[in-house]
Formats: C-alpha cells, structure tokens, sequence
C-alpha cells in the first residue's frame, strides 16, 4: 500500500512507488521544482529592495528633496487655507 505524504498547508498526496516511473507533471515532478519558488520569491525581494534603495536615494538628493518639501508645503497651506474658512 502506498503511504500518504502531507505537507503542512496542502493537500494529501500520495507517494510514488519506488519502483514506478516517475510521470511528467505527477507528485514527483511538484516535489522537484519546491525550491524554485522559494528562489523566484528572494529574487523578487532582492529586486524590490534594490529599486526601494534607488528612489530613496534620488527622493533624498538635494533638488528632488527641495521639490518635494515645496509641494507639500504648498499642499498643507492649502488645506489650512481651506479649514480656516
């Protein structure tokens, strides 16, 4: 009889006799390509991190910055502006 392989969060598969050819697409397959994912998602955060750090460092340059401080003052003058009345 085959045995019941589960993985927390999943559903129950069964295991793949040893003796048994391995299908394409089958349980085995799945098994093979866990770390892949794992892989796609560090290379996505890797790629977020970097992007975060380019747009802080052009925010924080010196005209950029200024720019940035001018609008929302300007925004928050209007907003006063418009809670006076």
């Amino acid at each position: 009889m085959s045995e019941i392989m589960v993985r927390p969060g999943t559903e129950p598969v069964p295991a793949a006799h040893p003796e048994a050819p391995a299908k394409s697409g089958g349980a085995v397959g799945r098994r093979d390509e866990r770390g892949l994912v794992s892989a796609e998602w560090v290379l996505g955060i890797i790629a977020a991190a970097a992007l975060a750090g380019v747009l802080l460092a052009i925010v924080t340059s010196g005209p950029v910055e200024e720019s940035l401080v001018k609008v929302v003052l300007e925004v928050i003058g209007k907003l006063t502006g418009l809670l006076k009345n």
